[in-house]
C-alpha cells in the first residue's frame, strides 16, 4: 500500500467511567461508508451500493444491539 495505513485508536472502557478516549466500531464503519460514497460518486457501481447497504445494515444490527442492552439495564457493562 505504499507505506499508507489507517491506525485507529480503539474507546477503552466505557465511555460513562471513562470518557471518549478512542473509536467505536460504529465510528469507524460511518467514516468507512463515507469514503465508499466519496469513491462512487465518482465511480458508481453496484458493487459500491451494495457495500454502503451491508454497512448500513451492521450501523443499524449494532444500534439494536445497544438499545436492547439499554433496556435490559446492561450497556456500559460488560454484562450479556
Amino acid at each position: 500500500m505504499n507505506n499508507k495505513y489507517v491506525k485507529v485508536k480503539w474507546q477503552k472502557g466505557v465511555i460513562s467511567k471513562h470518557g471518549v478516549n478512542g473509536a467505536s466500531l460504529n465510528d469507524v464503519l460511518k467514516v468507512a461508508k463515507e469514503r465508499l460514497s466519496i469513491l462512487n460518486d465518482q465511480h458508481p457501481c453496484k458493487e459500491n451500493r451494495l457495500t454502503m447497504i451491508a454497512i448500513d445494515n451492521a450501523i443499524n444490527y449494532q444500534d439494536m444491539r445497544t438499545l436492547n442492552r439499554t433496556k435490559r439495564g446492561v450497556e456500559s457493562t460488560y454484562s450479556n
